[in-house]
């Protein structure tokens, strides 16, 4: 069973599709590391992808069921919590938009309570 993730500042939940195949992340945009495992990072930004402040990150492990994800600074070293600040509303709609993607391409899930 594959585990279930929260973005942090998130109240939903998500895991693995059950229905995934390899060759969707590929098709999504997930980048094969040499241990294996599936790596999505696309930058979180208003007007230009260069100056992006954050950026979301996706780790799926090589079982494809353990999964991670975060919102990090544009460097990746600290967690942004971009669902506090109402200035960053357009950050959180392009966040939607890429989760809602990863949904309908039947790589993610969100869990339902």
């Amino acid at each position: 069973m594959a585990n279930k993730v929260t973005i942090n500042g998130d109240h939903r939940q998500f895991m693995v599709n059950p229905e995934l195949k390899k060759y969707a992340l590929i098709d999504a945009g997930f980048k094969q590391t040499k241990r294996g495992n599936y790596v999505y990072e696309h930058p979180l930004y208003n007007d230009s992808p260069y100056n992006a402040p954050t950026k979301l990150k996706i780790t799926l492990r090589e079982d494809l069921e353990t999964l991670t994800m975060v919102v990090t600074d544009r460097n990746g070293l600290q967690k942004v919590n971009i669902f506090k600040n109402k200035q960053l509303a357009p950050t959180v709609e392009l966040l939607d938009y890429i989760l809602k993607d990863l949904i309908e391409r039947k790589i993610l899930t969100e869990v339902k309570d």
